[in-house]
């Protein structure tokens, strides 16, 4: 252990720039990761079911409080849940589309 700590202090006391700048490089590296890569976000990290994604496309000129009042309406209308109701308004909306 003790002669890694050598060896490191060593490699700092002749090559100070280069250490500094590897660092820095790393830093840039775990930044550009988080910040710049959506792929590495986690799969838990969007909370959404399919079903709710595709309705937001969907309906996606729709205002948030217009959507939820769709969503509302369906549920009352059919007495179903939130998810339900989203795949009823998705099938009105095909359905609607089919007739022009």
């Amino acid at each position: 252990m003790n002669s890694i700590l050598d060896t490191a202090l060593s490699i700092w006391r002749e090559y100070p720039g280069t250490v500094v700048a590897g660092a820095v490089f790393l830093v840039f590296l775990v930044l550009f990761r988080k910040v710049l890569w959506p792929h590495s976000k986690p799969a838990s990290f969007d909370a959404r079911s399919d079903i709710e994604r595709r309705f937001r496309n969907v309906f996606a000129m729709m205002g948030e409080d217009r959507r939820q009042g769709i969503i509302d309406y369906y549920s009352y209308k059919h007495d179903c849940g939130r998810e339900e109701a989203m795949k009823l308004a998705m099938e009105d909306r095909a359905r609607d589309e089919g007739r022009w």
